[in-house]
């Protein structure tokens, strides 16, 4: 294997640390904004470390909508009769909430379970009907060749 290549494989300060803190926590965690990561690093750079961990296949994650704002068609929608449009109640909530500009999930009209809001604003976007602007790093799990690494 060449120097180069070898380099590429070792990970950055950041990307240790972030594997450090999971291993603390037992593994997992329910979301990167909650590990306590000691490094000066922006949520991006941590973002980053964390999708780089992932293609090695140290750790896996998902990623969770956490900023939206309505589209050019969300907002046609909104203006027309709804009985031809596929929306459920719950569907049109979400988009009346985005009429004032982007917004978090936590935002969405209270009538929305929460539990149900990501898989709603997920399938609007796959609809064309939103557009999402930032997501989350969310369910950390470190994988067994993570923790070999770290052993």
């Amino acid at each position: 294997m060449s120097a180069s290549r070898t380099a590429s494989l070792a990970p950055s300060p950041l990307e240790l640390a972030v594997l450090g803190q999971l291993r603390a926590a037992g593994g997992t965690c329910d979301a990167l904004t909650a590990l306590p990561v000691k490094r000066q690093s922006s949520l991006r750079q941590r973002v980053k470390a964390c999708q780089q961990l992932q293609d090695r296949g140290w750790l896996t994650c998902d990623y969770d909508i956490a900023q939206f704002g309505l589209t050019l068609t969300g907002k046609t929608l909104l203006k027309l009769d709804l009985s031809v449009w596929p929306v459920t109640p719950d569907e049109l909530l979400i988009l009346r909430s985005c009429l004032g500009g982007r917004i978090h999930p936590g935002q969405i009209h209270r009538r929305v379970s929460v539990g149900d809001r990501q898989r709603l604003v997920e399938g609007l976007a796959a609809q064309g009907l939103i557009v999402v602007y930032e997501r989350a790093v969310v369910n950390l799990h470190l994988t067994p060749e993570g923790d070999r690494y770290l052993q």
